[in-house]
């Protein structure tokens, strides 16, 4: 997430400043496949177009779903056939970017337990509209490619997340209205689709993001944030919410109890954090996902001697620990930090990146223990 402030060129008024922070349901097609023909299933990874029992090399061990008759490759309703006449299957997570190591979910049902591989590490995006991913045993920076979202020239990404299937979901920064849009971009080639989230619900212009399993071990997951309106993100209590997947439909939670802009990370455990650089004192902690609550649960301050002033900030767990993405107006970068959680300490890991990483993002697949 970044903050600053821009002039909106194409405003009526002399002085139109926006503060800005810096953190549909799709469908699986048998084209999304490359060399794939939707109709034929000819060239299609994990399809056969007959899908008659297991172990064949088809989408899906039972999913006894008929492949290109209409187009559409999978989606079953455990029934034996697709279950929409059209060929727009739209299910739970089931669409959106699916490549051929995409796991495969049925429309309706739970994520499936074998997470992507690209989903077990940790992603951020860029003030300069890259998306990286990020190797915390290593150390490395590895980059996926520029975003290619359709946005406006002043729009940045303030905050992402990643789920189980390695999509990455980026909220842009408008830099005229506040309140911006959620993309959804691939961790294979940083490519764009648009979704049916509506900017500012709920009130929430601007947040972070995280995912978090619903229950310890569970391939089920949800997407919490925590942000409230452009002008006032940083300095007043956040909003907790939900975002619901095809839906994209925002449900609030409650009020943070915390004053302060946080950034979110969750994990495999079931267990929702919150970066918070502008509470007194800076702190990363745990937020209960019933009643938002960050004051009962376990905290770790941190010195505000290196977090203020804060520029640009971002968070991710990660094998126990916790990867602090944090820029002050005098820094030329974003440094990492690295919070052991066991000791409290707080130990910058690497200076001056090169980039000023604006969000953070990392999936309930990742590790949540020492690998």
């Amino acid at each position: 997430m970044r903050f600053f402030v821009v002039l909106a060129v194409l405003c009526l008024s002399a002085a139109c400043s926006n503060t800005s922070s810096g953190g549909g349901g799709g469908v699986y097609y048998a084209a999304d496949v490359k060399g794939c023909d939707a109709k034929t299933a000819s060239g299609c990874i994990g399809f056969n177009g007959t899908d008659t029992k297991t172990g064949d090399g088809d989408a899906t061990a039972t999913d006894n779903d008929v492949v290109g008759t209409d187009g559409d490759a999978v989606g079953n309703d455990g029934s034996g056939t697709d279950d929409t006449a059209s060929g727009d299957d739209v299910g739970a997570l089931d669409g959106f970017f699916d490549d051929p190591d995409s796991t495969v979910v049925p429309d309706g049902g739970p994520l499936n337990s074998d997470c992507n591989e690209r989903a077990k590490i940790v992603y951020v995006v860029t003030e300069q509209n890259d998306l990286l991913s990020f190797q915390p045993d290593t150390l490395t920076f590895k980059l996926v490619g520029k975003l290619k979202c359709s946005v406006g020239p002043l729009d940045s990404p303030f905050s992402m997340s990643i789920d189980r299937n390695a999509n990455a979901w980026v909220l842009y920064q408008s830099g005229f209205s506040g309140g911006g849009k959620i993309y959804q971009v691939s961790t294979l080639d940083a490519s764009c689709k648009t979704t049916t989230f509506l900017p500012s619900s709920g009130g929430l212009d601007l947040f972070g993001m995280g995912f978090s399993s619903d229950l310890p071990g569970s391939p089920n997951e949800t997407l919490y944030v925590a942000g409230g309106g452009s002008g006032s993100f940083q300095t007043t209590k956040n909003t907790l919410a939900t975002i619901a997947f095809p839906s994209m439909v925002l449900t609030t939670v409650g009020k943070i109890d915390v004053v302060g802009g946080a950034d979110l990370t969750g994990n495999g455990k079931g267990e929702l954090f919150g970066f918070f650089p502008d509470a007194t004192p800076p702190s990363v902690r745990q937020i209960d996902k019933t009643n938002a609550k960050a004051t009962t649960l376990q905290s770790w301050p941190l010195p505000t001697s290196a977090f203020s002033n804060t520029q640009a900030w971002a968070f991710a767990q990660w094998g126990g620990n916790f990867y602090l993405f944090f820029q002050s107006i005098s820094d030329p970068s974003t440094n990492v930090w690295k919070l052991d959680p066991t000791t409290g300490v707080a130990t910058k890991v690497l200076s001056n990146i090169g980039y000023t990483v604006t969000g953070a993002g990392v999936s309930s697949c990742a590790p949540s223990a020492a690998p």
